[in-house]
């Protein structure tokens, strides 16, 4: 298990580029803190953002949400989702804008694509196995789960070559071998980012330990536990889609994953077939 500390924190503060949280959520943010929010005023300053505004109504009229008809307008995608719902489509928003390509030795374009694919399918899941987490909160989870990735490229130049290893040695989590190399994991940068960006504590928390293979060793019922369990499982079908291969830590999780969703192998198939069509 992974542990962190404040001196851990500052370390990475110090010596990796982390991006700076946006102006745009920092205003967000504070008027969400605000007794009684006002709609119409975080409605408005979303829509300054004319980028951040494209991508919010594109998430909401996609399949994701299956609505009768479509939203057109940021104050109808405030009320129909609620002030969470919102900030966390946001807060994905501008996590994708603020990285650039330049001086990061993977490519950036393939690995959000990776990451948004992956956020679809734990929507999907979630979804079909009539789990109760809100779309947002999954989609998130999936999408900024890796966001330690681009921050550990934009350090090291040979960090392409430690995917690529890490790839075809699935007996060793991506943290491990991260720490033998560089002291430092991208999960613990993750953490960083996503609480920097005050994401929730919950989210951050499972970005920290989505590498740990005894995460679910001892079932509790928790939603964190499921939370964990849709992620490693649409990691997986991303991968196996991808690669025509299981995902590094599925082998390791995949009966602790199967037991918290409650579904079987053949439930999984399924999964992997509907997911299939949708990831082509």
């Amino acid at each position: 298990m992974l542990k962190i500390n404040d001196t851990v924190l500052q370390d990475i503060g110090k010596g990796f580029s982390v991006p700076a949280q946006p102006e745009l959520l920092i205003k967000l943010q504070n008027i969400m803190a605000e007794p009684e929010p006002d709609l119409n005023l975080i409605a408005n300053t979303i829509a300054q953002d004319i980028s951040v505004s494209a991508t919010i109504l594109k998430t909401i009229n996609s399949p994701l949400y299956g609505l009768a008809r479509q939203i057109a307008d940021i104050p109808k995608s405030v009320r129909y989702i609620g002030l969470q719902g919102i900030t966390t489509l946001v807060t994905s928003s501008l996590i994708r804008k603020s990285f650039g390509q330049k001086n990061c030795s993977i490519a950036l374009e393939a690995f959000w694509q990776n990451a948004t694919n992956i956020a679809n399918s734990a929507v999907f899941i979630g979804k079909a196995l009539g789990h109760k987490s809100a779309a947002e909160k999954l989609f998130t989870l999936g999408l900024f789960h890796d966001c330690g990735i681009p921050v550990m490229a934009m350090r090291f130049g040979e960090y392409q070559e430690t995917l690529d290893h890490a790839l075809n040695t699935p007996s060793e989590t991506l943290t491990d071998i991260e720490e033998s190399l560089y002291k430092v994991n991208h999960a613990t940068i993750g953490y960083y980012v996503a609480s920097s960006w005050r994401l929730p504590k919950d989210i951050c928390e499972l970005i920290l330990r989505h590498h740990d293979r005894q995460f679910l060793d001892k079932l509790d019922r928790s939603e964190q536990q499921s939370h964990f369990a849709i992620l490693k499982l649409a990691e997986n079908i991303t991968h196996l889609h991808k690669h025509f291969r299981p995902s590094s830590d599925w082998p390791y999780v995949q009966d602790s994953v199967l037991t918290v969703l409650n579904i079987d192998e053949e439930d999984v198939l399924d999964l992997i077939e509907d997911l299939n069509e949708q990831l082509s």
